[in-house]
């Protein structure tokens, strides 16, 4: 999967799975569009890690000489 395909912003509209009310007695169900976000957004998170390392590492790499 490319980084740009992976890149969904947060919208407040689409967060149902957060409203519970007092009388709500059970656990929410994870739907499989919940999982879906989930892989997408640990996708996500490991290119992102894999792009910072790889910064770092040049950043603090030994000069060459």
């Amino acid at each position: 999967m490319r980084f740009q395909e992976l890149r969904e912003y947060y919208e407040a509209s689409d967060d149902e799975y957060n409203q519970r009310q007092i009388d709500d007695t059970r656990k929410a169900k994870l739907t499989l569009r919940h999982l879906n976000k989930l892989r997408k957004k640990r996708a996500m998170d490991s290119k992102e890690k894999a792009i910072r390392d790889e910064d770092l590492s040049a950043i603090y790499s030994k000069p060459q000489e």
